[in-house]
């Protein structure tokens, strides 16, 4: 028995489609420098899912709600 092999690749997406036009913009923003508009789009991934740490609770996210005791800030 064989098993399929697990697809690779991006999920799915629920945004617009991103078209050739999206992709020119982002080029031409960064005076069509492919690396430099990589570099720079993988620096707005690394700040959001920095700013992830403080925009979603953990407590939620682990499954329990974490409970502020009386006196804690």
């Amino acid at each position: 028995m064989t098993q399929d092999p697990k697809p690779t690749g991006p999920l799915p997406s629920t945004n617009t489609h991103i078209g050739e036009r999206e992709i020119d913009a982002v080029l031409l923003e960064f005076g069509n420098d492919p690396r430099e508009a990589i570099r720079n789009l993988l620096h707005d991934l690394d700040v959001l899912a920095q700013d992830r740490d403080h925009a979603v609770s953990f407590g939620f996210v682990r499954g329990t709600v974490w409970h502020r005791k009386a006196g804690q800030s």
